[in-house]
């Protein structure tokens, strides 16, 4: 459940000889560092190959209330290549900025039809 839930992958970072970033240690990956990337790409781990795909996106999930909590949750939305479709599944994410971590990623339905989407959901409203 951890994966799903954005932990980073220090571990394999490590083994794919790749430096360990604050990013790494989770702080990182917060709302505003993704919107921050907004139009950018992230490579995700398909297998053998990866695929490039472009942060279009990133939805506010939190309620007035959890904002004063100071806790976060978001969805992040991507446009992959036509050529390539993902299925539901936690992959491995690479980004020139955000480093490396892991995200439970999901294909939806758009009004655009050009490309598939994707979303991927972080959650930190509960406990």
């Amino acid at each position: 459940m951890a994966l799903a839930a954005g932990v980073p992958l220090a571990v394999s970072k490590n083994t794919l000889g790749m430096p360990v970033t604050a990013s790494s240690a989770g702080s990182g990956l917060t709302k505003a560092a993704f919107e921050g990337q907004l139009h950018t790409k992230f490579l995700i781990n398909n297998g053998a190959s990866k695929v490039a795909v472009t942060l279009v996106e990133v939805t506010n999930l939190r309620s007035r209330k959890e904002i004063k909590k100071g806790k976060e949750g978001f969805s992040l939305l991507f446009c992959g290549p036509k050529d390539t479709s993902l299925q539901q599944d936690t992959y491995l994410i690479e980004h020139e900025k955000m480093g490396l971590f892991s995200f439970l990623i999901v294909p939806i339905g758009t009004k655009d039809k050009r490309a598939p989407h994707y979303e991927a959901i972080v959650n930190r409203l509960y406990p």
